[in-house]
């Protein structure tokens, strides 16, 4: 769901909607990344990538990328002991070696 959301966000930029908005659904009230989206390994890569894409002065992108490489970073040590499939532990590896 992240990741589809992450794509739409893509597409509406493209046609001048504010990309901060679509962010926007992701965080709580006090306006920090919801935790739960952790569980969404996939999801978090394609925020991660799309965090990198960020413009100067884009707030919500810049917690964006704190916040999955937190989660990446620390993933990337356990994946040998999570459910990744080897395809996906492989794209983080590399997404965290070498960002877009």
């Amino acid at each position: 769901m992240l990741k589809l959301s992450v794509d739409q966000q893509v597409d509406k930029s493209a046609m001048g909607k504010d990309k901060a908005d679509v962010y926007k659904k992701f965080t709580n009230e006090e306006g920090k990344f919801n935790k739960a989206l952790a569980s969404d390994a996939k999801g978090m890569l394609s925020l991660y990538e799309a965090a990198h894409l960020r413009a100067h002065g884009e707030q919500i992108l810049e917690e964006a990328l704190t916040f999955t490489a937190t989660y990446l970073s620390s993933s990337s040590l356990r994946l040998t002991t999570t459910n990744l499939s080897p395809p996906l532990a492989a794209q983080i590896k590399h997404a965290i070696k070498q960002p877009i």
